[in-house]
């Protein structure tokens, strides 16, 4: 299992979720600032969680994509914006796929 995985779950089972608008919500019920970072060739937002003294960020679209779909999105090969904007983590937005699913989306809309 991977780090992210793990940080992933934890969050979850330590009360972490989302709201309707994508957004972290604590345990406390508080939304979750963050942060905004480039990952590979997009931006997205992250957030942390401590656990055992490792803080780790999570990919918010991740977390979001593991409340609504549960372990398939940690198998999942790729979280998809289906807007393809990788800022908007609304949970309509997330879906799961493969790359080639984002390749299909981006030949239809170019021909």
């Amino acid at each position: 299992m991977s780090k992210s995985n793990e940080m992933i779950r934890m969050a979850s089972k330590k009360g972490y979720t989302i709201n309707k608008a994508g957004e972290i919500i604590n345990p406390k019920g508080k939304i979750v600032k963050g942060s905004v970072g480039k990952f590979k060739n997009s931006t997205y937002k992250t957030f942390g969680i401590s656990h055992n003294g490792i803080s780790r960020p999570i990919l918010v679209h991740r977390f979001v994509a593991y409340k609504k779909f549960g372990e398939a999105a940690l198998e999942a090969e790729c979280i998809i914006h289906l807007n393809h904007n990788s800022l908007d983590n609304r949970p309509e937005n997330i879906d799961i796929g493969t790359y080639r699913d984002i390749y299909i989306a981006i030949i239809k809309n170019i021909c």
